[in-house]
């Protein structure tokens, strides 16, 4: 949940805000714009480029702790190998929500330069109270506004597919009156389409997820293809 709620929240914020917003600032846009390649094209370059790197490092790090969990978790070998695929999973949820925050906080320092990191800021707010409402209430309505409602889903997706025991488990402590804490941190997936699949559930907030971010940067290339470069 730390990785979606607050490396998927607040890197952006400090790496995708200005990724044109500060070459224009510092002059060397003119520069880069005289070279042959279209505007739309250099919005998408800086994004991706912008992925790679936090790409890279979410990848490590989730690695990282796969490694660490795999070897203090309870098991039947030195290392439980099952703790890799879910954070693999949630290093996938991570980037996706790195693309989508990253293409709108890139986009909303394009359409207001001078404010956009105010506005970027309430909207980091929102998505982290919208987060909270996801983990408690996730058939809720007002969360699914929000892009950390479908990340937390795609997580609760992915943990019920790699630990398929998860939700036996759950019914158990709830029929049995154990106080376990799951229920807090994992609810089963709501978004189904009515199958109760967890693989249907993780397509689904996958592809919102890819068209919010392709959306944002399809608003950001247009607000940029306009614009006076002064």
């Amino acid at each position: 949940m730390a990785f979606v709620m607050m490396l998927g929240i607040f890197i952006p914020l400090f790496l995708a805000l200005g990724l044109v917003r500060d070459e224009t600032e510092n002059g060397t846009l003119h520069y880069l714009l005289s070279k042959p390649i279209h505007r739309a094209e250099f919005i998408l370059y800086r994004l991706l480029g912008y992925l790679l790197l936090v790409g890279t490092y979410i990848l490590v790090l989730v690695l990282l702790m796969a490694l660490v969990t795999s070897l203090i978790g309870p098991g039947e070998s030195l290392i439980r190998l099952s703790d890799f695929p879910v954070w693999l999973g949630i290093g996938l949820a991570t980037v996706l929500v790195l693309a989508a925050y990253g293409a709108m906080y890139n986009t909303l320092g394009l359409i207001a330069p001078k404010y956009g990191v105010y506005f970027c800021i309430i909207l980091g707010i929102w998505e982290f109270i919208m987060g909270m409402f996801t983990m408690t209430m996730p058939s809720a309505s007002v969360p699914m506004l929000s892009i950390s409602h479908w990340a937390l889903q795609l997580i609760d997706a992915i943990v019920l597919i790699a630990w398929p025991d998860t939700l036996q488990y759950t019914q158990i402590a709830t029929a049995f009156g154990i106080d376990s804490g799951l229920p807090f941190f994992w609810q089963p997936p709501v978004h189904t389409l009515g199958t109760q699949s967890p693989v249907v559930a993780l397509l689904v907030s996958t592809t919102v997820l890819l068209l919010i971010a392709v959306a944002m940067i399809g608003i950001g290339q247009a607000s940029f293809k306009n614009r006076e470069i002064m």
